[in-house]
């Protein structure tokens, strides 16, 4: 049970400034709720969501090799390129390496994550 406790500080101190930011966030819809309409706020929550999930999306995929391999073809009269030889075996350590998901990648999906289940949850 106490793991289970520690487990929740260090995601907490990992993670705080996405908490943070979720929480600005909620604040100003919380704020923003008696001026507009419930399910107006939540349409906004939905949409910023969408985008932290799309910009978390990206710093995954900027780490993930998916260029690794490709090859600059030399034209006629050029001398060859130092490049141009890459053993097939390098190439498919690092297109097989694994998914990394940096500070930046954690921050967005937990903003993004937080602000689509809160969405969902105030439209129901």
């Amino acid at each position: 049970m106490s793991e289970i406790v520690v487990n929740k500080m260090t995601y907490v101190k990992r993670n705080k400034w996405a908490l943070l930011v979720l929480g600005v966030i909620v604040l100003i819809g919380v704020i923003a709720m008696p001026l507009t309409s419930v399910v107006a706020v939540s349409n906004v929550w939905v949409m910023l969501s969408l985008a932290f999930l799309m910009v978390g999306a990206f710093f995954i995929l900027e780490k993930a090799h998916l260029f690794a391999g490709w090859r600059r073809r030399r034209r006629k009269g050029e001398d060859p390129l130092p490049e141009e030889r890459i053993k097939v075996t390098e190439v498919a350590s690092v297109k097989n390496g694994p998914v990394i998901v940096n500070r930046y990648a954690r921050f967005c999906l937990t903003v993004g994550i937080g602000l689509l289940v809160l969405g969902i949850v105030v439209t129901l």
